[in-house]
């Protein structure tokens, strides 16, 4: 099991196509460390994500995905393409989800074997044929990402106050006045001069 305090990010091996049990961790630097179990209950409560795979010309790409979740796998819809053609040259991918709820941000990688599926008794019961693709392309294609490791994190929402906010509008200075600097300083009021405007004489003349 690593654990890489850089990325504030837990990572589990995961043995074949089966679960392990995980254990909790609690909190950390306001990251929360989710088992093994969470992370596959946030991954089965969604439904889209990004692939990344290694591009035929040796370079990664990143696809948006829809998915299911069957026996300890994820299966995904393809068209016949960059996407198909990449993980035949090279059979691996990562896998991440993400989302939020009411107080927190989440995010889950599945790394692993990434194989396209030719039998008919898997296809059926992984429900794939079944999944709606957001995207309009015909996909008769079919993706099986087995993961053997598993990453995630899971990190509070910050909260802005409103003093906070208040502080971060910048102060604009009034109409007519230069900001202060050492070629302009600010004027000192003398001694004893009043603070408040003082009224302007109106001119008056004596009557004819």
């Amino acid at each position: 099991m690593d654990t890489s305090s850089g990325l504030d990010r837990s990572s589990d091996s995961l043995g074949g196509r089966g679960r392990s049990r995980g254990t909790g961790r609690g909190r950390r630097d306001n990251v929360l460390r989710l088992t093994t179990s969470q992370c596959w209950s946030l991954v089965e409560g969604s439904s889209v994500g990004r692939l990344a795979v290694i591009g035929v010309d040796g370079m990664p790409d990143i696809f948006p995905v829809n998915y299911a979740v069957h026996g300890g796998a994820v299966y995904i819809r393809s068209a016949p393409g960059s996407k198909l053609l990449a993980t035949t040259v090279h059979p691996v991918g990562a896998l991440e989800i993400d989302g939020e709820d009411p107080t927190s941000h989440w995010s889950v990688v599945l790394r692993g074997a990434a194989e396209s599926v030719e039998t008919d008794s898997e296809i059926r019961a992984a429900g794939i044929r079944t999944l709606v693709s957001l995207s309009p392309t015909a996909k008769y294609n079919y993706l099986r990402v087995t993961p053997v490791s598993i990453s995630r994190r899971k990190f509070a929402k910050r909260v802005r106050t409103r003093d906070a906010a208040q502080s971060e509008i910048p102060k604009v200075p009034a109409a007519g006045s230069e900001p202060a600097s050492p070629e302009n300083p600010p004027e000192t009021p003398r001694r004893g001069a009043s603070r408040a405007r003082q009224p302007v004489s109106i001119a008056h003349y004596p009557p004819l």
